[in-house]
C-alpha cells in the first residue's frame, strides 16, 4: 500500500511539473525583460500627443507654444549659458540672441489636439517627449516588430546610439513617409491647403534649447537668466538627469531606459544627460552676443551619462564633425529626438495672412515725429513722378530701408512694453512683500511693548530699549521701502503713456501668458499684471487723483497688512 501511494504521489507531481513547465520557463526567461510601453511611453500623461507607429507602438510628442503676435513676429531670448565649464570656453557657450517661432496655428492641428493647447496667442511646434529608443529605430529602419511570444530585450528600451547625423535624418524621413502612407490624418494639415502637411525632422538648436529649458511652461526670465530649468523644491540634478556627478559612488557605464528620470516643466524626459542629442544646425561660435559666420559640424546638446554637471546644462554647446577620416561620426553616447514642424509658407489662407502682415509691418513710424507726413507715404506719392528707372529704383530702395528700420523699431517697442508690464508686476509683488514684513515687525513691537507692560505691572525691571530701537528702526526702513516703491511704481504707470493702447494691451496679454505654472508665485504675478492694467486704464481715463499713495496702498496691500 505504501509503494502504491508513493507511486501515485510521483505521478501526481510529474503531472503538475509537466503542466507548469512552459509558464515556469517563460517566467524564468522573462526575468529582467522589458515591457513594450517602456520602449516608447514609460510615463504616459493625458496631455501627450501620440503619433502612430508600426507594431502597436507610437512616438510621443509634446506641444511647444511660442508666444507671438503674428506669423512675422517671433520670440527673442538669450540662450547659451553663463558658466558651462569655465570662462575659457565662452566662445562656445556665451549667451547669444536667438529668435524662435513655430509653423502651426491651433486651427492647423488635428481637432483632438486642440484641447491640449495652452490659451493665448501662440504659434506651435511639437517635440519628442523622449529620445528615440532602439525599438523605435529598429521598427522604422528595419521594419521588424518584436516577437509577441518572447520577452522584450531590455536593450530595446534604451535610447538609440551609435548612429550618424545622416542616419538620424534618414530615420525622420522614413518615419514621415510611413505616416503619410499608413495614417496621413495623424499629421497636421494647414487650413485650406490640401498639399502641405507637417513633417518630422531633427530640431534646430533654438527649438531644442527652448523646449529643454521648459518652453512655455517655464517662467520667461528663467529662459534667459538661469542655466537649468526650474526644479521642484528639494530636488537634485540627478533626479532629472543621468550623468556623472563629482565624487559619485556609482557611475553609469551606459544610458538608462528612456524616461528613467523626472520630466522638465514641459514634460520632456532626458533633455539633460542620458545621451546627448543632435540638432539640425551647423555649429557656430558664440561671439559678441551673436553666432559667428563660420558653419562647422553639427550641434550636440544636453550631455550624456559620460558628462559632468556643467555639460548637461541646456545652454551647453558642443561641435561634432559630420565626417572624420574613418567615415560618418557615430558615438556610443549620442542619440536624438524629433521635432514635428512644417513649412513657413503653406497655401490655403496663409499667403493672404502673410501678405496682410507684411503690408502692415513698418508702414507707420513707431516713434513720435515732428514731421506732418509719414515718410513712406511721401515716397509712395513720389514714386509715380520718378523721372527715370534709376530714380524709381533709388526711391524703392529707400522705402525698403525705412520699412525695415520701422519693423525693427516695432519689435523693440513691443519688447519694451512687455518689460514695462513685467517689471511693474514685480514691483507690485515687492510692495506687497514690504508690507507683510512691516506687519510682522509691527507685531513684534506690540509683543515687546506688552512684555514691558507686564513686567512693570509686576514691578520687574525689563530693559528693552535697545530691542525697541532696533524694531522701530526696522519699521522706519520698511516704511521708506514701501514709500519709495510706490513712487517708482507710479512712475511706471506714467511710463505706460508712451505706448499706443494696442501695443500695451498686447504686452499685458503676453506677460500673463508667460505665467503658465499653477503655483502661488505665478498666480500672484498674474494678479499683479491685472492690477497694473487696472491702474494704467485709470490713467488713460484721466483719473490721476485716484493714483495717490493712499489709494494705491488700498489696492495693493490687503487691509490686514496696512
Amino acid at each position: 500500500m505504501k509503494h502504491i501511494c508513493r507511486a501515485a504521489l510521483f505521478v501526481l507531481c510529474l503531472f503538475f511539473l509537466t503542466a507548469l513547465s512552459v509558464p515556469a520557463a517563460a517566467a524564468l526567461k522573462a526575468k529582467g525583460a522589458a515591457q513594450l510601453n517602456e520602449a516608447w511611453n514609460p510615463v504616459p500623461d493625458k496631455t501627450d500627443i501620440i503619433l502612430p507607429m508600426s507594431c502597436g507602438i507610437g512616438m510621443v510628442m509634446r506641444v511647444v507654444a511660442v508666444p507671438v503676435q503674428g506669423f512675422l513676429w517671433d520670440m527673442e531670448s538669450r540662450f547659451g549659458c553663463d558658466n558651462c565649464g569655465g570662462q575659457d570656453r565662452g566662445y562656445y557657450d556665451a549667451r547669444h540672441n536667438m529668435a524662435l517661432s513655430g509653423p502651426f496655428t491651433a486651427e492647423d492641428l488635428p481637432e483632438s489636439w486642440r484641447v491640449k493647447l495652452p490659451k493665448g496667442q501662440h504659434l506651435f511646434y511639437l517635440i519628442g517627449k523622449y529620445e528615440v529608443s532602439r525599438l523605435q529605430w529598429r521598427i522604422v529602419m528595419q521594419g521588424s516588430c518584436p516577437n509577441p511570444n518572447e520577452p522584450l530585450d531590455p536593450n530595446e528600451i534604451l535610447p538609440v546610439t551609435g548612429v550618424s547625423w545622416y542616419e538620424a535624418v534618414d530615420f525622420s524621413a522614413k518615419y514621415t513617409a510611413w505616416l503619410l502612407d499608413k495614417d496621413p490624418t495623424s499629421l497636421p494639415r494647414f487650413r485650406g491647403d490640401a498639399k502641405n502637411v507637417g513633417f518630422l525632422r531633427l530640431p534646430t538648436e533654438t527649438e531644442w534649447e527652448y523646449a529643454a529649458r521648459g518652453g512655455h511652461m517655464a517662467p520667461r526670465l528663467s529662459l534667459s537668466q538661469e542655466d537649468f530649468f526650474p526644479r521642484e523644491a528639494g530636488d537634485n540634478y540627478s533626479d532629472y538627469a543621468v550623468f556623472r556627478p563629482e565624487n559619485a559612488a556609482r557611475i553609469e557605464e551606459k544610458p538608462l531606459r528612456i524616461g528613467s528620470r523626472k520630466p522638465n516643466p514641459l514634460g520632456l524626459h532626458d533633455t539633460a544627460g542620458n545621451v546627448a542629442e543632435m540638432a539640425i544646425d551647423p555649429f557656430r561660435f558664440s561671439l559678441g552676443g551673436r553666432l559667428h559666420g563660420a558653419a562647422g559640424g553639427f550641434v550636440r546638446k544636453g550631455g550624456s551619462f559620460l558628462s559632468g554637471l556643467a555639460e548637461i546644462m541646456p545652454g551647453r554647446r558642443e561641435e561634432v564633425a559630420f565626417f572624420q577620416a574613418d567615415g560618418p561620426v557615430r558615438a556610443k553616447d549620442l542619440g536624438f529626438r524629433l521635432v514635428l514642424s512644417g513649412i513657413n509658407t503653406p497655401g490655403g489662407r496663409r499667403p493672404e495672412l502673410l501678405r496682410k502682415e507684411w503690408l502692415k509691418a513698418g508702414e507707420h513710424p513707431p516713434l513720435p515725429t515732428d514731421l506732418q507726413i509719414n515718410p513712406l507715404e511721401e515716397i509712395d506719392r513720389l514714386l509715380p513722378q520718378a523721372q527715370s528707372p534709376q530714380e524709381k529704383q533709388r526711391l524703392q530702395a529707400l522705402r525698403a530701408q525705412i520699412k525695415d528700420t520701422n519693423i525693427a523699431l516695432e519689435r523693440q517697442r513691443a519688447q519694451a512694453a512687455q518689460e514695462l508690464v513685467r517689471s511693474s508686476s514685480y514691483i507690485l509683488e515687492s510692495i506687497h512683500n514690504y508690507a507683510i514684513r512691516r506687519w510682522e515687525i509691527r507685531n513684534k513691537l506690540s509683543e515687546l511693548q506688552k512684555k514691558r507692560e507686564e513686567a512693570a505691572a509686576k514691578s520687574l525691571n525689563l530693559d528693552v530699549s535697545d530691542a525697541l530701537k532696533s524694531i522701530t528702526d526696522s519699521m522706519m526702513l520698511m516704511d521708506k521701502g514701501v514709500h519709495a516703491s510706490l513712487d517708482y511704481y507710479r512712475s511706471r504707470i506714467e511710463n505706460s503713456a508712451i505706448f499706443p493702447r494696442d501695443v500695451l494691451d498686447a504686452a499685458f496679454e503676453a506677460v500673463k501668458n508667460e505665467q503658465k505654472q499653477q503655483d502661488d508665485f505665478a498666480q500672484a504675478l498674474r494678479y499683479r499684471v491685472d492690477m497694473y492694467k487696472k491702474h494704467v486704464d485709470m490713467l488713460r481715463r484721466g483719473e490721476r487723483a485716484a493714483l495717490s499713495h493712499d489709494r494705491l496702498n488700498q489696492d495693493i496691500i490687503p487691509e490686514r497688512f496696512r
